[in-house]
């Protein structure tokens, strides 16, 4: 599931590609590089400013190509919590896009293998879509000291490289589309020097362990449901995090309606869990969990 799900994902922005014939974008902060990280941030806060697009939420900092700019905003966030963060042009001849973008595996519906593995089921995915070739197969790299896996893949004209690690629970992900294969390698050459992530120390006391379903059973020891409202049954993703309490810190409502929003909001922040134990020691937690609204709630 979770890998039919980036293959997915990845053939949209494919089809995007080409349909737009390249014309189309806790508390405490802590600071490193000139980047301010903040756990509660959300996945779609990121933005671009000064020739840079920063993510709060992910920690890091990438610097646009000099003279390209923000494309048209992208689609929101999917119901299985795969999100378009931002896409890229050069400003004169389009001849060039890159796609920033996540899935939350969270919400994949099933245990996720290895990055080499979803990398893998991404390069069988592409090799199925007719027209498409495999230029290069699925191979781990380093960008910015950290590790990536990469596969390039071309048709009707257009050159592609797709590079994902893993980044708080997410598969974060670069997608960079050129009508030139010697333009599409200086984009993500380019990466190494123009990216920029969070030490493993500042990342850490800025966002807490993920763990997924940590929000269900035994560890929910105080709940209160949201009142119904909006479309019943569709199901609703949202993230959260847990002080080392047990208390509610944030909530993240990632796709449904405002008023099933502010629903959600109002009640989870009334939930009371078991403190998340890391060696020992009580910690905030972040985790997940689906909910649907039915007639009988």
């Amino acid at each position: 599931m979770v890998r039919r799900l980036l293959y997915v994902c990845a053939a949209t922005c494919v089809v995007g590609c080409i349909m737009g014939a390249l014309v189309w974008r806790y508390g405490a902060a802590v600071s490193f590089r000139g980047i301010v990280t903040s756990a509660a941030a959300n996945p779609q806060d990121g933005k671009v400013a000064r020739g840079s697009y920063t993510s709060d939420y992910f920690g890091l900092s990438y610097r646009l190509p000099p003279g390209w700019t923000v494309a048209e905003e992208g689609p929101g966030p999917s119901s299985s919590a795969y999100y378009v963060l931002t896409t890229v042009i050069p400003e004169g001849e389009p001849n060039a896009t890159i796609l920033i973008a996540a899935q939350d595996m969270f919400f994949v519906g099933e245990e996720a293998g290895s990055l080499a593995d979803q990398a893998r089921d991404l390069q069988q995915g592409f090799a199925n879509i007719a027209g498409m070739t495999i230029d290069r197969e699925a191979a781990e790299m380093k960008v910015a000291d950290r590790p990536f896996y990469r596969v390039d893949y071309s048709g009707v004209g257009l050159y592609r490289a797709m590079m994902i690690t893993e980044i708080r629970c997410h598969v974060f992900s670069f997608n960079v589309t050129a009508r030139d294969p010697e333009l599409l390698n200086r984009l993500v050459q380019a990466l190494d020097s123009d990216l920029s992530f969070a030490t493993a120390g500042d990342a850490a006391s800025a966002s807490p362990p993920c763990v997924k379903d940590y929000a269900a059973g035994d560890n929910v020891l105080h709940k209160v449901s949201p009142v119904p409202v909006g479309p019943r049954f569709v199901p609703i993703p949202v993230r959260m995090i847990v002080n080392a309490d047990g208390g509610v810190r944030h909530v993240h409502v990632i796709r449904a309606t405002d008023e099933q929003r502010r629903s959600i909001e109002d009640a989870l922040y009334r939930w009371k869990l078991k403190p998340y134990q890391v060696d020992g020691r009580a910690s905030a937690v972040e985790t997940g969990l689906v909910l649907r609204f039915k007639p009988d709630n």
